[in-house]
Parts: structure tokens; C-alpha cells; sequence
């Protein structure tokens, strides 16, 4: 057999799985739509300047598509973890799923949040504190991606929150928890506070390996919920039933209580960031990216059903 006709069968053999990648179109919001994500960085959703806050505070990552046509798509705003007290926008996990998420056709917002400067990681007063602030700032976000959906070619009335950790307690409480609820909980005065529910008309909610401080708020939501954990983390624990973090055993356990569609799925054997051995500096490396992929096809797969995305022209 001729050299050449063996190479252009090897040649072939490697690159068709690819280009079958390329062109397979599957559902949209469920299926990879597009293998190559842009990212636009350091925009910004908040432009008023705030006393003592620096700028970067309210920026966000823009991810995308320059393929996608779309005009209405539903948008991601994924907020990162740390603690309240470390990380930004880039960190840990964020960015891998964010472009996972937006490979499937979603618009994608990567936001920074304020900080606390008190001790959230060793006081649970100055976490549930840094938490609220936070929640704060993501109003503020939805606010301005409502204002400029037809700049970003999204659909207002579809915005879903997802975070990890510290970022998924503020999806959990934004759509689990009132301000006045919240402010009673600080202890602080809750006079005049907004007692709804989802005040943001967010359709649903993805929470990473993070927590809800009152377990008996899960009743109050009324959209889909994800969660997503580690069954050794031991930053946030899964099973964690005595507070002031229930994970997301007990937030199963709610939901279920209260009729509240929930999707879980416990990675057995890993921890915190689903690493195998937790590490915040170096990350989990290849088997950690490897269940961030696995876990972003399954949130997509849930959420293209209970949110009928298949039904979007």
C-alpha cells in the first residue's frame, strides 16, 4: 500500500472526530454549539463611582460566540468563590465552566463583587455580612444586563445565576432569600426591607459547592435548582445539617419537602472545587477539568428541560 494513501487514512482518523465536533449541531442550550469562545475582559456593569471601592469591583467577563446569530439567548452570570474575602472573576473554576456554558449558546457574564475587609474565612458574621453586600452587587448587575439586552443579545426575562462556592450561596439566597428575611437573620433592622422572594426574576439558580445559612428558605423558592458537590469537601460540606452552612444533602431534602424542582449530583471521592485533594493555588489539575466538563453538559441537559429551551426560536 503506497505511503501516501496511509497518511491521508491516518490524517483522516484523527480528524474527523474533530470535525464532526465542528459541525454537530444537536440542541442548542443542551449540545456544544460552538467550539471557539470568545472573552471580552474587564467591562463593566456598575460605572458610578462608589466611596471607597475600586473600580474593578463591578467588572464583568463578557464570553461568546462570534458564530452565534442569536438575538435572544438566555443569560449566565456566573459569580466565582473565595470566601468573600479572595478571589475575582478569573479564579478557580469560573472561567472553565463559564466557556463550557457559552460553548452551548449562552451568553455569558463573569462578575466581580465587593470583598469584605473584615475576616470572613474565620467569622461567620463577617461572612453572612460579605454575603449580603454581595447580593447588592449582583442586583446591580441584573439591572444593567436588563438595560442593555439588546446590546448584548439577550433575553431579559431568562437570566439564570450560577457560582461556586461563595458564589453559590449568593445564587441560593437571591432566589431563596428576601432582604428582609436576610437583614433579621444579620440581626440588623429589617423596617421597610423588601419581604418578596426573587425580587430579580431570575428563572433559575446553579449552586457549586456552596450553601444556604437557613435551610427552611429553600421553601420560599419557586425556580429550578441545581447543585452541584463533592462528597469529601470539607470547605463546604456536603452533608452539613447543624448550620450555619446546610450543603446540599439538606437543600435536597428541602426541596423535595417543598415541591421545588431540584437537580443534584454528588461527585463521589472529591472535595472542595471538585479536587480530588483540595487546592486553591494550584487547582485540581486534569481530573478536576474533567468533572467540571461532565458537570456542565449535566446542568445544561437539566436546564434545557425545565426551562424549555428547546422551544426558543
Amino acid at each position: 500500500m503506497p505511503i501516501r494513501f496511509i497518511v491521508t487514512i491516518i490524517l483522516s482518523a484523527v480528524s474527523l472526530p474533530y470535525l464532526q465536533a465542528q459541525t454537530a449541531s444537536g440542541n442548542r442550550y443542551k449540545d456544544i454549539q460552538f467550539e471557539k469562545i470568545q472573552r471580552t475582559r474587564n467591562l463593566s456593569y456598575y460605572n458610578q463611582e462608589t466611596e471607597g471601592l475600586k473600580k474593578r469591583v463591578h467588572q464583568f467577563d463578557w464570553y461568546y460566540s462570534a458564530a452565534d446569530t442569536q438575538s435572544r439567548r438566555p443569560l449566565i452570570i456566573a459569580m466565582h468563590g473565595g470566601g468573600f474575602k479572595l478571589g475575582n472573576k478569573s479564579s478557580d473554576s469560573t472561567p472553565f465552566w463559564a466557556k463550557e456554558l457559552a460553548k452551548r449558546g449562552y451568553a455569558v457574564a463573569s462578575i466581580n463583587y465587593r470583598k469584605s475587609r473584615k475576616k470572613p474565612l474565620s467569622k461567620f458574621e463577617d461572612l453572612s455580612e460579605a454575603c449580603f453586600d454581595a447580593l447588592k452587587d449582583l442586583q446591580l448587575a441584573i439591572a444593567y444586563f436588563r438595560e442593555n439586552a439588546h446590546h448584548y443579545k439577550i433575553d431579559p426575562d431568562r437570566i439564570i445565576l450560577a457560582g461556586n462556592s461563595a458564589g453559590g450561596m449568593m445564587a441560593l439566597h437571591a432566589v431563596c432569600s428576601s432582604e428582609a428575611e436576610f437583614r433579621a437573620y444579620l440581626k440588623k433592622n429589617s423596617a421597610g426591607a423588601d419581604t418578596v422572594h426573587n425580587p430579580n426574576r431570575v428563572v433559575a439558580a446553579i449552586n457549586m459547592w456552596g450553601s444556604i445559612y437557613d435551610s427552611s428558605w429553600i421553601a420560599n423558592c419557586r425556580v429550578p435548582l441545581v447543585s452541584i458537590h463533592g462528597s469529601k469537601d470539607r470547605v463546604v460540606p456536603n452533608n452539613s445539617s447543624t448550620g450555619p452552612f446546610f450543603g446540599t444533602a439538606i437543600i435536597e431534602r428541602q426541596a423535595l419537602a417543598a415541591g421545588i424542582p431540584h437537580y443534584v449530583r454528588v461527585y463521589q471521592g472529591v472535595g472542595h472545587e471538585l479536587h480530588r485533594h483540595f487546592n486553591p493555588v494550584f487547582g485540581g489539575g486534569w481530573g478536576a477539568r474533567k468533572r467540571w466538563k461532565d458537570m456542565s453538559q449535566h446542568i445544561s441537559n437539566y436546564l434545557y428541560q425545565q426551562l424549555s429551551l428547546g422551544e426558543l426560536p
